[in-house]
């Protein structure tokens, strides 16, 4: 009998083989997804169709993947649901997702350290992941997912938390 282990991811609870592989150093991601993932968003495997929602993979990953509460994963879980907060509810087009994350960061009145607040995370064993993504079959079947994806996380964040995202948007973006 030929067994692979297998683990789930802590983020998003996908079981996939085990991997000795890298992992990121504050998204909570098992190796193998996040080995997934960044084959997906950097060397275009499997490949996607042009979309402008492919743009806010990176955004709904991250999110999707908070980690443990350290100043990092605050920051960066924060930015990310700011970004997709812009675009998704308040209509910043999507080309503007950079800007988005580098307002959410301007220092401001503030400095950028303890802005935001460690949000609970919401069960994110439910929502779509990668692997929903990478199994598809065609690039236009990929990026339906991967748009499905987006709103997949994004609805899981905003049912407890919309209003404080939209505190720190109307805070620190406009």
């Amino acid at each position: 009998m030929n067994y692979t282990a297998h683990e789930a991811c802590p983020g998003c609870g996908v079981h996939l083989p085990k991997s000795d592989g890298p992992t990121h150093r504050y998204i909570g991601a098992s190796a193998g997804c996040w080995a997934m993932f960044s084959a997906l968003v950097n060397a275009g495997e499997p490949p996607l169709a042009p979309a402008p929602t492919n743009t806010l993979l990176v955004d709904a990953y991250a999110a999707q993947h908070p980690g443990q509460p350290s100043p990092q994963a605050i920051q960066s879980v924060a930015v990310h649901l700011i970004t997709l907060y812009g675009v998704l509810i308040k209509g910043v087009a999507v080309d503007n997702a950079v800007w988005l994350r580098q307002q959410a960061l301007h220092p401001g009145k503030t400095g950028k350290k303890d802005r935001f607040e460690w949000l609970s995370p919401p069960n994110l064993f439910e929502t779509i992941t990668v692997a929903d993504i990478v199994k598809q079959t065609t690039p236009s079947a990929r990026t339906e997912q991967a748009a499905h994806y987006v709103m997949s996380v994004w609805d899981a964040w905003s049912k407890p938390h919309e209003a404080v995202i939209a505190g720190w948007y109307e805070k620190y973006v406009y």
